[in-house]
Parts: C-alpha cells; structure tokens; sequence
C-alpha cells in the first residue's frame, strides 16, 4: 500500500492489522476480518493479514471474494465502500459482509479492509422461533 494520510505502509498495515485482531477478537470465531494489498498488481493473491479465515476458509496469500473481484473490474477510481451485505460461502454459511476501500493520497483504492460475519447459526436460531 501506497504512503497517506501520513502513515508509512508499514505503518498503515500494522494499524490495520491491529483494528482486525481487535474486532476479531470483540465478535469472536465468527467474524473474519481480512486485509489486501491492492498494490501487489495481483488481486489473486491479495491478502497480507487475516483473522478467524476459517470462516471463508482463505488464508495470507489468498485473494479477496468473487463480489470483491467484480468491483476491481470498474477500476479503483470508482471502488465504492460496500456495507451490510449478505453472501454465501461455497459451503453454505451465510455471511453478512462489509468492504472497506483503503485509499492513497490521490483516492485511488490501495487496500481493502473486510469484515466477514457468520450469521448462520443466528438466522436459523430466528427461523425456528418464528
């Protein structure tokens, strides 16, 4: 990630890293929280620290979600944050999902902070009480 708002990359990532070991831990197991470099040129492999990536089942090294991949493809000038939003994992979880978009000096997307919340167990507590 690029230098701005007056923090190194280095640094920008720690304070990343640190916000998502800190919600991670507030939510616990279920909540995944990831962070990407958009930076790396290679969105297949953007993911530079993770929490809880058993939710989705992605690890360091991994790249961000399908709805993530189909946003890059407008370009990063016109990346808009995503809030609230409900996806599905591969094996059946239902997440509701917040995307954050990491911006240099210049507005242009450098990083992507997401949060990735398990909600299944919560809506099927709520069905059966219905």
């Amino acid at each position: 990630m690029q230098r701005g708002g007056g923090l190194t990359e280095s640094k920008r990532l720690e304070l990343l890293r640190q916000v998502a070991a800190g919600i991670a831990a507030q939510f616990g197991s279920g909540c995944e929280v990831v962070v990407h470099d958009l930076d790396s040129n290679d969105p297949d492999s953007s993911i530079v620290a993770i929490e809880n990536g058993q939710v989705t089942g992605r690890k360091v090294g991994d790249g961000p979600s399908h709805v993530v991949l189909e946003a890059l493809r407008s370009g990063r000038a016109n990346l808009q944050d995503h809030l609230s939003y409900l996806t599905r994992t591969k094996d059946g979880k239902i997440l509701k999902s917040s995307t954050f978009y990491i911006r240099d000096d210049d507005g242009n997307a450098v990083g992507i902070f997401g949060i990735n919340y398990d909600i299944t167990l919560m809506l099927a507590m709520e069905n059966m009480l219905r």
